[in-house]
C-alpha cells in the first residue's frame, strides 16, 4: 500500500500529523540510516530512485508504522478516540502502540528491526485471492497468509509457486491479484528470522 507521496497532502497541511511524522522519521534515522522523508516526499529528480527503494520491507514496515501512527494522533486531536483497536500485520503494531502496550520509541525500533530481519529472508510473493479460504487447494509451496473476509484471503510462498497458482485461478475465473511485496510475508518463508526477533 506504500506509495510516494503518501499522505503529503496531510503532511503539507495539518500540523499534527507533520510533526508526529517527523518524530517517527528523526527517530528511524539510527535504525535506518536514512530518513524516510527522503522516501516518501523527495524532490522531483529523486523521486524514481525513491520508487525503487520504498518497496523494500527494510523501509515499508516502519514507514507504515509511521504513516499509520502519525494518523492515529491526527484521529484523536479531532476527538476520534479508539475504544478498541485491530490491526493486521504492521497494523498490530501500530494498535498495540496506541494503546499503551509498548511505547512509540519501541515500536518504532521493532518496526525497523522486523523489517530488516525480514528483508534477510529468501525473496517471494503474496497472492490477493477473491474466494473463500476453504474453497482452495494450496500447491506445496504456497500458505494461507490472512483471512481478509468470506470470500477474500491471501496466498504467500514462492514466487514461481504464486504466479503458476495465479495463472490457475485465472483459467477457473476466479480473480486475484498479486500484491506489491518483496517476500512471502506471513508464511513459513519468515520462520528463520524468529529466532534473532525474539532476541
Amino acid at each position: 500500500s506504500q506509495y510516494v507521496n503518501m499522505g503529503r497532502e496531510l503532511y503539507e497541511t495539518e500540523a499534527v500529523f507533520r510533526a508526529q511524522l517527523d518524530h517517527c522519521a528523526e527517530r528511524l534515522i539510527p535504525d535506518l540510516g536514512l530518513d524516510l522523508r527522503s522516501l516518501l516526499y523527495p524532490p522531483e529528480q529523486d523521486s524514481a530512485a525513491a520508487v525503487r527503494k520504498l518497496p523494500h520491507t527494510a523501509f515499508t514496515q516502519p514507514l507504515l508504522f509511521s504513516i499509520e501512527y502519525a494518523l492515529s494522533q491526527w484521529w484523536m486531536t479531532h476527538g476520534i478516540a479508539p475504544s478498541a483497536m485491530i490491526g493486521h500485520s504492521i497494523g498490530e503494531y501500530t494498535a498495540a502502540c496506541v494503546s499503551g502496550v509498548f511505547s512509540l520509541e519501541d515500536g518504532l525500533h521493532l518496526s525497523a528491526i522486523r523489517g530488516r530481519l525480514m528483508g534477510e529472508m529468501p525473496s517471494g510473493s503474496m497472492l490477493s485471492v477473491a474466494a473463500a479460504a476453504d474453497t482452495l487447494s494450496l500447491p506445496t509451496g504456497l500458505e494461507l497468509a490472512a483471512i481478509n473476509g468470506p470470500e477474500q484471503c491471501v496466498v504467500s510462498g514462492v514466487t514461481d509457486a504464486i504466479q503458476k497458482f495465479a495463472l490457475e485461478l485465472e483459467k477457473r475465473t476466479v480473480s486475484c491479484r498479486l500484491l506489491h511485496t518483496s517476500h512471502a510475508f506471513h508464511s513459513a518463508m519468515m520462520d528463520p528470522m524468529l529466532e534473532s526477533f525474539r532476541a
